[in-house]
């Protein structure tokens, strides 16, 4: 519940920026926020919010696609009923052809995670994420690739 409502208020957050004439979000801060809003999708363990920032056109290394992935993700939601991820982004390179190349650490565990130093104590999956988004008209990112191995705890340091 708690992320339904960040996220709803981010949304409101952006839409009162944009009526009051307030600077649009570059690039580097629309991708940033699709990442925020999936990392909150997959902890509520809504798949539909999830699967609405990634394009159609999706296709990564495994062989799947936009479906194939709300399915694996869909999986992996009924399957860990409590969900906690801290992410740590390490670099978004914004691409003059409207492509952002996003590198990632993510941690997903059972107990809510504040910061990388939680992790001590706990038993969680880490994985580097290297994503890639296409801006699909006016600021619409969405991912259109990803790649995720597992790694270190320590690489989220």
């Amino acid at each position: 519940m708690k992320s339904r409502l960040t996220r709803l208020a981010s949304i409101g957050w952006l839409a009162v920026a944009f009526a009051c004439g307030g600077d649009p979000l570059s690039p580097e801060e629309q991708v940033r926020t699709v990442i925020e809003g999936m990392e909150e999708a997959a902890e509520a363990g809504d798949v539909s919010a999830f699967k609405a920032a990634v394009s159609d056109s999706y296709e990564d290394e495994r062989g799947y696609d936009k479906r194939s992935l709300a399915a694996y993700v869909t999986f992996h939601v009924m399957q860990n009923q409590s969900r906690h991820f801290f992410t740590r982004i390490r670099s978004i390179e914004i691409r003059d052809t409207g492509r952002a190349e996003v590198m990632l650490v993510a941690a997903l565990t059972g107990s809510a995670i504040s910061a990388a130093e939680d992790l001590a104590g706990l038993r969680a999956d880490v994985y580097k994420v290297d994503l890639d988004l296409d801006d699909e008209g006016e600021g619409d990112w969405r991912v259109v690739w990803a790649q995720w191995r597992r790694t270190a705890p320590t690489d989220l340091l």
